[in-house]
């Protein structure tokens, strides 16, 4: 039985506008498919004590144009890998959104950050409800809107991707 996804709890690691996929993972390390060894590259060149000091159910926050550039499907793997709970950002390059939705990895857009780049800071302890569709930082107490999740995005999370969800599907026919 799939999970629902109600909240995603996590400290932030935050990151700028413009972040290209070859920010989260140059092209230069991609000469190995294994997912984990990978992981020790992320964000190498913004931030090298990223995948040393990540933890599991960290979050993301970025300021618009989130993972620009090559449609690289190593990225938003990679931060999966690493136990990212979700990316938060003013807005997504498409296909990095589609990507992260497709292996179950939540894409997360919050118009405020346009406005207010600084309304979440590194290292803020967050709250996302799906739900509700809204964003807290616990430190602030203050609360965000975040667009809402489409239904089928949704369930593509709660069975833990595409794939997941087509088998858990082929499955019950």
């Amino acid at each position: 039985m799939p999970k629902q996804i109600s909240f995603i709890t996590g400290k932030v690691w935050r990151f700028g506008s413009d972040i290209s996929t070859d920010d989260i993972i140059s092209g230069v390390h991609l000469s190995t498919i294994e997912i984990t060894k990978l992981t020790t590259y992320a964000f190498q060149h913004l931030r090298p004590e990223f995948a040393e000091k990540v933890q599991v159910g960290d979050i993301i926050v970025s300021g618009e144009h989130f993972g620009i550039g090559s449609s690289r499907e190593e990225a938003p793997a990679i931060l999966k890998q690493l136990g990212i709970g979700a990316v938060v950002a003013a807005s997504f390059a498409r296909i990095f959104f589609r990507n992260s939705f497709n292996i179950g990895l939540p894409a997360i857009e919050c118009s405020e950050l346009k406005k207010d780049p600084e309304i979440i800071r590194d290292g803020d302890l967050i709250e996302i409800d799906l739900q509700e569709s809204i964003l807290i930082n616990q430190g602030t107490k203050r609360s965000y809107k975040i667009a809402k999740i489409p239904p089928f995005l949704l369930a593509y999370l709660e069975a833990g991707g595409a794939i997941p969800l087509l088998k858990k599907r082929l499955k019950a026919r």
